[in-house]
Parts: structure tokens; sequence; C-alpha cells
């Protein structure tokens, strides 16, 4: 079950427009202050009403096994979430809507659904993960490493360094385990309350957006990364052509990419949602 939800997940944050053209990538990086890297970042966000991503390359990647979709993906700001990934014959595999307090989940292929809410990130991995920061995350936008729900854009929390190549904000954390994590470690003859965490940003220079996010576990072979690339300026907006995602654990890796090919911001987008009366329930009913 933990890896169906994994997978199921990993498809959440799993996404030819008007006028494109590839965003240069400077060869200096200026010497600034921790202050002013922030208001950078404020200053550069996306601004956007809504996300419109026509077609989505997707390709799922478990232990070397890669499996190739298709997608739509739909975001109205702080409204809703939508997507629909559909198989190479244009059969829809599953479909998703996040609202700020809900999750709703349909596997057209197993016939079973998922109504919840931002609780269960935390009571299935451990992670608390709300609609604010899978928004942000999807759409580049910086995020407190401490609390991707949060926007609060505060220095003094975060180790700020300057490279040759980008900007680095980092910190190293004690998080708390919830039961299944501790569990887990149990069986694995370990006593563990809490996980040693590095949280790592990395920050490109010239446009100054998120480039890279990794949370490692440094006492376990756990460590999950986002990263954006192939910057194109959209309709005279900055966002990356590619997402990827990977976790690793054990012996196991996922990856998951997301290539835009059909990108439009501004329209009016709806969210459709529908769950046939003859699919199952994922979760156990009380």
């Amino acid at each position: 079950m933990f890896k169906y939800f994994l997978f199921s997940f990993f498809i959440v944050l799993l996404f030819s427009c008007r006028s494109v053209k590839e965003t240069v990538v400077p060869k200096e990086v200026i010497n600034i202050s921790e202050g002013k890297l922030y208001k950078n970042l404020e200053a550069n966000e996306l601004d956007y009403r809504s996300l419109y991503a026509k077609k989505v390359d997707v390709s799922i990647q478990i232990n070397g096994k890669e499996n190739k979709l298709k997608g739509v993906l739909k975001i109205e700001r702080d409204s809703f979430i939508w997507m629909s990934v559909t198989a190479p014959l244009g059969i829809e595999v599953a479909r998703i809507l996040l609202t700020p307090d809900s999750v709703k989940f349909v596997d057209s292929y197993n016939k079973k659904y998922l109504l919840t809410d931002y609780d269960f990130f935390y009571k299935e991995f451990g992670i608390r993960l709300g609609f604010t920061c899978i928004q942000r995350i999807l759409t580049n936008a910086y995020l407190n490493l401490d609390d991707c729900n949060q926007i609060n854009l505060k220095s003094g929390k975060f180790k700020f360094e300057k490279t040759d190549k980008d900007y680095i904000l980092s910190t190293v954390q004690k998080k708390a385990l919830n039961r299944k994590l501790k569990k887990f470690f149990k069986k694995k003859r370990k006593n563990k309350d809490f996980a040693l965490v590095l949280q790592k940003l990395h920050i490109e220079p010239d446009y100054f957006r998120p480039y890279k996010l990794t949370l490692e576990d440094l006492e376990e072979d756990m460590r999950v990364s986002a990263n954006y690339s192939h910057f194109k300026t959209y309709e005279n907006k900055i966002f990356p052509e590619k997402l990827a995602f990977e976790l690793f654990f054990e012996d196991n890796e996922i990856k998951l990419e997301l290539k835009f090919t059909r990108l439009e911001f501004n329209i009016n987008v709806v969210p459709n949602l529908r769950i046939p009366s003859k699919y199952k329930n994922i979760l156990p009913e009380n």
C-alpha cells in the first residue's frame, strides 16, 4: 500500500505557446547580501492568475523501469490544482483535484478513488504537505524550507552562500518522525524519534528562481529532490520547461519528469472530476 501511495504522490507532484525563447544563463554570479537575495526572490516570483499546460510529457521511472504518459495540468491560483494523466493510446489512467482543504484522486485504471485532506500525507509519509506547498513547487516559487506552507521570506534561519554558479540556502534540522516511520525504523532494529535532515535550495542568479531543492536524511540512505531546468520565456513569463523529481530510499529509486510543450497563462480554467459509483474507496472504511 505504501508503494501505491508513493506512486500516487509523485503523480501529484507530478506538469507551444505563442512566444517561446530560451533564457540565457549568466557567466558571473554577483555578490549580494542575504537580505537582497530574499527581496529578489519575492520580486521575481511568477505573476499569474492561472496556468494551463495543454500538453505535458510525463516520464516515470521506478527502479529503472520507465513508463511514458501524457498529461494536462490546470492551476487557478489559490483555488485548485487539476491534472489528468493518460496512457499512450489516450486512455485516462488517473485524475486528481486539489483544493486548499481537500485531495481528490481517481485511479481510472484500477477503478478506485481517494477522498481525503492534507493530514493524509503526514499520516502516510510523515510529510507536512499542504495546498500552498504543492502550488509553489509546481509554479517554481521560492518556499520556506522549514515549512513550505508558509510564504514568509525571512532571513536568518538558513546558511547563505554564493558559489561560482548560484546562490544556496541551507539548513540542518531535527524532524520528528510520525508513528508509521517510527515503526518502519523499529523493524530495522533502530529506535528513532527524530531524523537529521539537510535541506538545501539552489537559486538561479539571473532571474532569481529556485532550480534545485534537496532534502536528505543525513543518517539514512534517503533523499528527495526537485529540479527545474530549460528556463524559457512564455508570453513574457519565465518558466522552466522541465520539472524533475527524484526519490531515493534504501535500494529504491523513483524518478518523475514533466516536460511542458504547450503552456498558457491567465486564461479561464475549470476543473472537472467525477467519481463513478462502481469505483472503490482506496482508504479502508472505519
